[in-house]
């Protein structure tokens, strides 16, 4: 039980569930992180079999996921569409990670300003209208799913190279 409002352990409380939210992203994306560690350019374009994604295609789709789609739920602002085209512009090794990273920080600062009762908004979503907190766990899901995808895709590059 930790104030995270306050950032202190000495202060206890009740978690909310803006707090455990708060926290599970803050684990995933410590998680992606750590499977992104020394990533270079070389393994962007690399897929473990031809039907498989890149590397960089699998990034790209995490970064706008952080950047965009969660960025949307937590503001509020969805349409119920994928309406942006984030995915279809090019983008670098370093813009992706400052992307990712940037969308993280956006997320982590909005979840720590919001109200319990605003997880139970509905909102439009894709495939229909959702309590904001369904799609707060689809995503930040998708990103734990995806960071398991890196690390596999990672390690098989790394094999292949032995």
């Amino acid at each position: 039980m930790i104030d995270h409002k306050n950032g202190s352990a000495n202060y206890m409380c009740m978690l909310t569930p803006v707090d455990t939210l708060i926290e599970y992203a803050e684990h995933v994306y410590s998680r992606v992180n750590s499977f992104l560690a020394g990533i270079n350019d070389q393994e962007l374009d690399w897929r473990p079999c031809h039907a498989c994604n890149t590397l960089g295609w699998t990034l790209r789709h995490m970064a706008r996921i952080s950047v965009v789609l969660l960025n949307q739920v937590v503001e509020g602002t969805t349409t119920g569409r994928w309406d942006d085209d984030y995915e279809s512009r090019p983008h670098t090794l370093d813009d992706l990670i400052t992307d990712l990273n940037e969308g993280r920080d956006r997320v982590l600062a909005g979840l720590k300003c919001m109200a319990a009762e605003a997880l139970e908004e509905e909102i439009p979503l894709w495939g229909g209208v959702h309590r904001r907190k369904e799609g707060l766990y689809m995503l930040i899901g998708e990103l734990a799913h995806h960071g398991g995808q890196v690390a596999y895709i990672r390690g098989a590059y790394s094999r292949t190279r032995r």
